[in-house]
């Protein structure tokens, strides 16, 4: 087996990854507004989130299906 400084350690390159995007060593120098049009729609949907409670607990099964939010595919 390789020594411990050699060995793969688990979260390694997930560590790799979120320093250099804390660091902003990668990112893109140039500013990217969002146009307007689009911010106002971005804000809408996130006020429409506050429309309804969150609810205490979740049903597992309304989880199941996928993306459908109906009754698994029935």
């Amino acid at each position: 087996m390789a020594d411990d400084k050699a060995a793969y350690k688990l979260g390694d390159e997930v560590h790799a990854w979120t320093d250099l995007q804390k660091s902003g060593a990668a990112s893109n120098p140039a500013v990217q507004p969002m146009p307007g049009e689009i911010a106002d729609k971005v804000y809408d949907r996130y006020l429409k989130t506050f429309d309804y409670p969150i609810p205490q607990t979740f049903d597992r099964e309304s989880f199941v299906g996928g993306s459908s939010g109906g009754s698994g595919g029935q």
